[in-house]
């Protein structure tokens, strides 16, 4: 069985690309709202809450834990090592990814993903791109709230309009969605921006923990939501 969590919504993203991979795996998906926004949090705040959540879809039976959140993934090495070993973080594909692709990168945000600069330490390990991060929270409420491809309210559109402008003012040619949620809003981000390539860390991440297990073929494709 594999877990994966986000303190809300964002990670179903990551979650529905495990399922069209590995359609007979069965998934236990956590959804932390009791807790959400993890952006606004403190890093001791979540560093426990992601440690909390390990632990609880583990005692699920959960073999390997995706950790789809990316504010979650940035305290990834402050985890205890077995700690580190069941679970994979979104931001490092993400960050290579993007290293390949471009030369200026763009990385929109939760506020405490942006001001700790996870990406950038990630994206530097391979790559000498200049990284531009943006502290994003509101659209993340506003999904929360329910915008999504093809639902956009007015306020919404006026956030994606700021997002555009400062993506085009640093030329960027990579814009990686730092924090899942946003990927619920990758068809409109492409649209506003169709010369930017666009990384979705939920996809990313999704596609790294299958290299790093061995896949239930028996599984009966049973979905648990926590």
């Amino acid at each position: 069985m594999i877990g994966v969590f986000d303190s809300g919504v964002g990670g179903l993203c990551a979650y529905k690309e495990l399922r069209r991979l590995l359609p007979r795996e069965d998934i236990i998906y956590l959804a932390d709202r009791k807790n959400s926004p993890y952006g606004t949090k403190t890093k001791d705040e979540i560093i426990a809450l992601t440690k909390a959540n390990i632990k609880r879809l583990s005692a699920y039976g959960a073999k390997k834990i995706l950790i789809a959140c990316c504010t979650a993934s940035s305290v990834h090495s402050e985890l205890l090592p077995e700690e580190q070993r069941l679970s994979i973080p979104i931001i490092s594909p993400a960050a290579r990814l993007a290293g390949e692709l471009g030369e200026r990168i763009a990385v929109i945000a939760t506020n405490h993903t942006a001001n700790s600069g996870a990406f950038s330490r990630e994206i530097r390990k391979t790559s000498d791109a200049c990284v531009f991060e943006f502290a994003e929270q509101k659209l993340v409420a506003l999904v929360e709230g329910g915008c999504r491809d093809g639902r956009v309210s007015s306020e919404c559109k006026e956030e994606l309009l700021k997002i555009k402008n400062k993506i085009q003012e640093v030329n960027a040619d990579v814009l990686i969605l730092g924090c899942t949620h946003f990927s619920h809003l990758e068809g409109e981000l492409k649209w506003l921006l169709p010369e930017v390539n666009i990384i979705s860390p939920a996809s990313e991440g999704a596609r790294e923990l299958i290299k790093k297990i061995k896949c239930d073929r028996t599984g009966c494709g049973r979905e648990i939501y926590m």
